[in-house]
């Protein structure tokens, strides 16, 4: 019976595998990853449902159970939760399966749960358990998450998913965006999703954008267009970065291919980077490569490596293949052990996610780094021939917009890439001791000295395209739309185009750790400035970064952070704008609309020098206008309900918020209890009236972040940063919600009404 069953259960696998391929049109070897922990996680769901009495309903629950949750993961990507989130809540939903029966069949309940138990055979306890906790995640979606400012919704919608956080793809998908708007297409428009590396993800981002009805759909990757292609038929697609499209059923050739796609494609050009190889290390070489046999484009550029070292006299070919960025290290090493003289790497999604790992491998016996990611010229790489993905992502937009004006897909042929860029790390060379003949210099097109400066071909005037890290902290509205005020600056300003300067944008998902992998990242990378939003992106990057020109904004004192003694005596690579929250005038108004109140509570996290900063005003503005501050700390999120009942049993009067990211983030879900008990919620961001807050006194964010940008012009434009005093800066503005005012029954002076910039009623 064992071998039976063990047969049946891998021929059920293999027909698993099979339908999934179907489903998703194509195989991929990393298909089956988390299937172990889905199947399980049916059966559990199953079990609990229907219990297991005979073989019949065994079989029967473990339907119900792949049913359920399946319904589960759609009704999560419904509410709009990250696809990437899924993992999370598919755990949560199973351990709420496993321990709800207990609670609901306790003793507590009494008789008529005993017997309801009797009825019922206390499985359908799991069914209201697993209904319980799918209705959580819907109202989750749309309580715990913070809500945004209603905007107008956009008329086109364009949804883009790619398929791992790297350079090539990374520059595509903002060089798309930054085309997008010049053409005149507002941001909020274009949907960004990110599957980190994981294919079952990228049909959970596809079959998402169907469900919400995206017109175009822009898939960056070979992996993430050969999944759109099979999947989607009804809309338009239009794919950019992506070796060969043929290879994976897109078309035939350039003009004769599917009727809802196009794109953009082109493989890299293995016979000038082996020309490339040969000029630099000259005699006979054995090169050394690594790939991931599940993706097509890296598959096919390797077969062209492959065919172009067939025609080449005096040069062998060493191979390894990998199935993860874990594999990386080891795969590089044993290359190493085979004596290769040198690392020619294809485009591959997985490998150069993982670059660091062979640069470190490589480094023991100073073999040089051949590749066609040109940014990665600046990470280890002696030396890069490959197409700018900047115009890719160019390329793709316009397609985009030929689309959308009325063009049908099957009328617009495949475009190839446009330039080839070749760079030399000269850094790299000294250091291993190699000398690039004078005639690959002369035709290179981005030269990388010993001092880490790019200096253009044959030392030219800097015309190589510079980078901008835009880091911050968290998703926070205060943050975003600083963020926006910054952007729409540079734009108006021009002055990221006249200098060549790409951004890209950094978030740490309020986690130090992340914030810290992103410092050293933003390091590693040589970025040429860096723009930090927020008071712990500040922090963070001022510990980890002592060199490249760094200014920052949203940031409430950087003088009690360290960052400065005084506005002219900062960090000589630190500068910015300071924006004091007005504190004390909002405690001040507080007494004047309620002169018998007696307590305000606060919540804040003492991790955050910016809030520590208000807590200390607001103490000694409570006691000089006669109230009692009750104050209570938390460190997460998730201990702020719990802060906020400690702070409800003590009977508190109002409640403040001021400069604490950690408590913004939860804003939504405290103002909703705040409402409950008719307490008056005042903060510091006149937009948070939007989600809930009774009155607000604050900087206009927006206004800041255009102020910060002017900082910002000024460094790109060649000042120095140590020359450039921080500036303090808070454009004062009044946020109120009429609405909750005749609720709690409160006369608002006239004066503070006329003066309120944002009213809700």
């Amino acid at each position: 019976m064992k071998v039976i069953g063990i047969a049946l259960a891998n021929g059920l696998v293999g027909i698993s595998g099979g339908l999934v391929a179907q489903y998703s049109g194509f195989a991929d070897i990393g298909m089956g990853i988390g299937s172990i922990v889905f199947g399980l996680a049916a059966v559990i769901i199953g079990e609990s449902a229907l219990g297991a009495r005979s073989l019949g309903v065994k079989i029967l629950s473990v339907i119900v159970g792949s049913v359920a949750f399946r319904i589960m993961v759609a009704l999560a990507l419904y509410v709009g939760l990250n696809p990437i989130d899924l993992k999370l809540i598919t755990a949560l939903f199973v351990l709420a399966i496993l321990i709800m029966p207990k609670i609901l069949e306790g003793r507590h309940w009494g008789k008529d749960a005993r017997r309801l138990s009797l009825m019922t055979g206390k499985k359908p306890a799991a069914v209201i358990a697993g209904l319980a906790f799918i209705a959580m995640v819907i109202i989750g979606g749309y309580w715990f998450w913070p809500s945004k400012t209603p905007v107008p919704t956009p008329k086109v919608r364009i949804g883009v998913v790619q398929l791992t956080d790297h350079a090539l793809l990374n520059i595509t998908r903002d060089s798309f965006v930054q085309e997008m708007e010049k053409l005149g297409y507002p941001k909020a428009g274009i949907h960004l999703e990110n599957a980190q590396g994981d294919m079952a993800t990228v049909n959970s981002i596809l079959d998402k954008f169907v469900q919400e009805k995206m017109d175009v759909i822009v898939p960056i990757s070979t992996g993430c267009t050969q999944a759109a292609i099979h999947k989607i038929k009804d809309k338009s697609v239009v794919f950019a970065t992506v070796a060969n499209p043929f290879i994976i059923g897109a078309g035939k050739s350039d003009t004769d291919h599917l009727p809802n796609v196009t794109g953009v494609h082109g493989a890299a050009p293995m016979d000038k980077m082996i020309d490339l190889a040969m000029a630099i290390v000259p005699g006979k070489i054995k090169i050394g490569a690594m790939w991931d046999p599940s993706q097509a484009n890296a598959v096919f550029n390797l077969e062209q490596l492959k065919n172009v070292v067939a025609t080449k006299d005096g040069i062998q070919f060493a191979g390894v293949t990998v199935t993860g960025s874990a594999d990386v290290y080891q795969a590089a090493q044993a290359l190493v052990q085979q004596g290769i003289d040198a690392f020619v790497l294809v485009p591959d999604n997985i490998v150069y996610s993982a670059f660091e790992s062979i640069v470190k491998a490589a480094e023991t016996k100073k073999i040089p780094i051949f590749l066609s990611d040109v940014e990665r010229i600046h990470d280890g790489a002696l030396a890069a021939c490959g197409y700018d993905y900047t115009q890719s992502g160019i390329q793709a937009a316009r397609i985009v917009d030929r689309i959308i004006k009325g063009e049908k897909p099957a009328d617009i042929p495949f475009e190839r890439y446009r330039k080839i860029t070749i760079g030399i790390n000269l850094d790299v060379a000294n250091k291993f001791g190699i000398k690039i003949p004078q005639d690959v210099l002369s035709s290179a097109t981005l030269i990388v000295d010993g001092s880490r400066k790019d200096i253009g071909k044959s030392a030219a005037p800097d015309t190589r395209p510079k980078r901008l890290a835009m880091f911050l902290f968290s998703d926070t509205h205060i943050l975003k739309i600083t963020a926006d005020g910054i952007m729409d600056a540079f734009k108006k300003s021009g002055v990221l185009e006249q200098h060549s300067v790409t951004v890209d944008f950094k978030n740490a998902q309020n986690d130090h750790a992340t914030a810290q992998a992103i410092v050293q990242d933003m390091v590693r990378r040589d970025y040429d400035y860096i723009v930090t939003v927020s008071s712990l992106a500040l922090q963070a990057t001022a510990n980890g970064n002592r060199k490249i020109p760094h200014i920052f904004g949203a940031v409430t004192d950087p003088y009690r952070m360290g960052i400065a003694k005084s506005p002219v005596e900062h960090i000589p690579n630190i500068t910015g704008v300071a924006t004091f929250q007005p504190v004390e005038s909002t405690i001040k108004l507080m007494r004047a609309i309620f002169p018998n109140a007696k307590k305000i509570g606060i919540i804040w996290n003492p991790s955050e020098a910016n809030s520590e900063a208000c807590t200390l005003k607001a103490r000694v503005a409570a006691k000089k206008f006669g109230f009692e501050l009750i104050e209570k700390n938390v460190t997460a999120t998730d201990e702020i309900k719990d802060a906020l009942t400690v702070l409800l049993n003590k009977k508190i009067d109002l409640f403040f918020t001021s400069g604490d990211n950690t408590v913004i983030l939860a804003q939504a879900t405290v103002a909703k209890i705040l409402q409950e008990h008719k307490i008056p919620y005042f903060t510091n961001d006149p937009s948070d009236i939007e989600r809930g807050s009774f009155i607000s006194i604050g900087a206009d964010y927006y206004e800041v972040g255009r102020e910060t940008a002017k900082i910002a012009e000024r460094v790109i434009n060649g000042e120095a940063p140590e020359n450039i005093p921080i500036e303090e800066y808070a454009p004062e503005k009044i946020g109120l919600h009429l609405g909750l005012a005749n609720v709690y029954r409160i006369k608002i002076p006239d004066e503070v009404v006329r003066k309120a910039a944002v009213v809700k009623r």
